[in-house]
């Protein structure tokens, strides 16, 4: 028989909480004692009770489709991982074979598919392909892959992790044209219903060391640009789109971002008069580059693990743990990676809960905080002519390149620790399986770099 042991115990406000605190100071001033700021611009408390929902019922959110099969968890996410064009079909499906549960093919389009992905079963795992280059050539080569499987149509799951400003970020092309090659891509996935067209790329931001809650407005805004000049249907965008979002190591800040981000892409739906559930939005979370450094591998895999973490918690549908240098990185570490998804799955029993992060006074109020970011962002990016304004304006590159360089300096003044990096550094030299390559970056560029950048710098005395 249940008891409420609650009820022998008085109720406090936060008003009574902070009276206490203020006690224990001690003459402290609580302000500059106690809280502080998240990316900036969110004030976080050091006291959270539900006064601070403002009357708002704490959301059990749904990400994730009920399964069609009997007895599975209530929350599945795929734990995908990179294959690039030198991996053989051997090794490609070891790798299914251990833990990964869906691939992004790293693609130009004049690879042999047919000989790289013998024995993969497209209708079981979801494929998301990685242009290198031209995205129809990727495209056209994997339609016709998926031809020669025989496999139906409404059975290909995955997308293509391109969007049109990677034309403009990467080659410095007109947006027109590539809103061109977005149209062309619609078409090319059109037969393939559960097939993702492109993909909202938000990590291009925070990876080139943006802050976060800049990286989801200016996604946002980027996707009611496309809407506005593709002239496409608005219910047939959203229906082709994959959020995407790297997941850097302000652990809760990043599971309320996530589920406000999706929370915010459904929103403007409706402003289209499209109504979606949280459910139909597929949201990839990847760890992030920005957050590690090169001069300490194990602290990598400590915040690879609880990035990985946010990402999950936050209702990421799919999960892409990434070692640091991916495409030269070692047998173990892409093996350490791909089981960071089943631990959080075996061990941590996160795929058994619908919503393990709900109902957190501090989460809570912290989403409503973030979702008031987000809004303010989208109307002065509006007042301003919108997205591809802001951009042509040369706005968006400086606001990136302005938060980089002020978290870099911070990080090598040591105001900002980063463990392994410039504190309690782990071997005082370069670490010997990573070589070290000096940052580039052209004008129409944002390149993925990393926070510790300038430490390992001077840990090379190369400043």
């Amino acid at each position: 028989m249940p008891f409420d042991l609650f009820s022998e115990f008085p109720q406090s406000t936060k008003e009574s909480w902070s009276h206490q605190a203020i006690r224990d100071l001690k003459g402290k001033d609580f302000d500059q004692s106690l809280k502080s700021h998240l990316w900036e611009r969110v004030e976080l408390d050091p006291i959270y009770t539900r006064e601070d929902l403002n009357g708002e019922v704490p959301v059990q959110h749904r990400f994730h489709k009920e399964s069609e099969i009997p007895g599975l968890p209530p929350r599945q996410w795929a734990n995908v991982v990179s294959i690039f064009p030198g991996d053989s079909a051997e090794q490609i499906l070891d790798v299914l074979e251990n833990g990964a549960e869906g691939l992004v093919l790293h693609l130009s389009g004049f690879e042999d598919l047919i000989g790289m992905l013998k024995g993969v079963k497209p209708e079981y795992i979801p494929i998301f392909i990685q242009p290198i280059g031209n995205p129809i050539a990727a495209m056209n080569a994997f339609s016709t892959w998926v031809e020669d499987q025989n496999t139906p149509a409404d059975q290909i799951t995955g997308g293509l992790l391109w969007t049109p400003s990677d034309l403009v970020f990467d080659q410095g092309a007109e947006y027109g044209l590539a809103v061109e090659i977005f149209q062309e891509l619609l078409e090319l996935a059109e037969p393939f219903p559960n097939f993702k067209s492109f993909t909202l790329k938000t990590s291009r931001y925070t990876e080139a060391g943006g802050n976060p809650l800049d990286a989801v407005i200016f996604g946002l805004g980027e996707l009611i640009e496309l809407i506005d000049l593709s002239g496409e249907s608005p219910e047939k965008v959203f229906k082709k789109m994959l959020l995407e979002a790297s997941v850097g190591d302000s652990h809760f800040g990043e599971i309320a971002r996530l589920k406000v981000f999706r929370e915010s892409a459904i929103a403007l739906c409706r402003l289209y008069s499209i109504e979606l559930d949280e459910s139909d939005v597929t949201l990839l979370a990847q760890t992030s580059h920005w957050s590690k450094s090169i001069l300490d591998t194990n602290s990598n895999l400590i915040r690879q693990t609880y990035e990985a973490m946010a990402a999950v918690l936050g209702g990421a549908n799919l999960l892409w743990t990434k070692p640091i240098l991916e495409d030269s990185a070692s047998d173990l570490e892409k093996r350490i990676a791909r089981n960071v998804s089943l631990i959080l799955k075996e061990e941590a029993y996160l795929d058994k809960v619908i919503d393990p992060a709900a109902g957190s006074f501090f989460l809570e109020n912290l989403q409503m905080k973030i979702l008031a970011e987000f809004q303010d962002g989208l109307r002065i990016l509006e007042e301003k002519g919108g997205w591809l304004a802001v951009l042509k304006s040369g706005e968006i590159h400086s606001t990136v390149r302005s938060h980089r360089e002020k978290i870099q300096n911070e990080v090598a003044g040591g105001h900002i620790s980063k463990i392994g990096a410039n504190k309690f550094p782990a071997t005082g030299t370069l670490n010997d399986d990573l070589e070290f390559e000096f940052f580039e970056e052209k004008s129409h560029e944002l390149k993925p770099v990393r926070a510790s950048y300038l430490t390992e710098l001077q840990n090379q005395n190369m400043l």
